[in-house]
């Protein structure tokens, strides 16, 4: 009996043994997963905190870029209307070119195209052209080409050439018909030696601005400046706000 009872006894001892061991081993995978849920989420906010500051860090970068084309495009803007103003100034002397240049100021609508599809090119008064110099014999028809009326003229016209003849009547030489797009009756014949060059660009609309500065040039750059430093003082008041 007494070995029954000694047998029964360490019988319950192995379990209970087994039954802590058990515990044991479930306390411990449940705190690894505790400590490994704990490790994940910091990586991920690690990545955020990351990737905030690269964020931060690009838009650092990017904002002197910004500044710097803004500022390229505005003194560009200034440069080229102080330098045209010059230029056009310059150029009220119709017989200077400038690099083989000349600039005129549009005064009348005689090219203002009544079918755009075809009369490309025009241009409306108020308008700036930009006049490449040419010999006289290389226009062709199509071409919009810059002349005197006659040879003493001091005046320009700026037509279209609708025919190029190698004679006019009894005399040889190269002649051209001109016509405004707007116009319903053709100009008298042109000779070679009254063109004075060959229309290339237009720039619109800035004939009064350009006749305004080149008649006021020392006010038109002052307040030119004037903006520019104004323009200047409130970009640094805002950005180191």
């Amino acid at each position: 009996m007494e070995g029954n009872l000694l047998e029964v006894a360490n019988k319950r001892k192995i379990q209970k043994k087994k039954r802590a061991t058990a515990t044991k081993k479930s306390s411990g995978k449940n705190v690894k997963n505790l400590e490994n849920k704990r490790k994940s989420p910091k990586k991920k906010t690690t990545t955020k905190k990351g990737q905030t500051k690269n964020k931060r860090n690009t838009k650092k970068k990017s904002a002197p870029i910004r500044s710097l084309i803004m500022n390229s495009l505005f003194y560009g803007v200034i440069l080229l209307m102080v330098i045209g103003s010059l230029i056009f100034a310059v150029s009220k002397d119709q017989n200077k070119s400038f690099l083989g240049y000349r600039f005129f100021g549009v005064l009348t609508d005689s090219m203002v195209p009544r079918d755009p599809k075809t009369q490309k090119g025009g241009f409306h008064a108020g308008d700036v052209i930009i006049v490449k110099n040419i010999a006289g014999e290389d226009a062709e028809v199509g071409d919009i080409i810059t002349f005197r009326p006659n040879i003493n003229s001091k005046a320009f016209l700026t037509h279209r050439v609708k025919e190029k003849l190698d004679h006019l009547d009894n005399h040889e030489g190269t002649y051209y018909i001109t016509q405004g797009d707007a116009n319903l009756v053709e100009d008298t014949p042109v000779n070679s030696e009254q063109v004075v060059g060959k229309k290339i660009a237009v720039l619109p609309k800035i004939g009064g601005i350009l006749n305004f500065i080149t008649n006021n040039l020392l006010l038109s750059i002052v307040f030119l400046f004037s903006v520019f430093g104004f323009i200047t003082v409130m970009k640094h008041y805002v950005l180191n706000k």
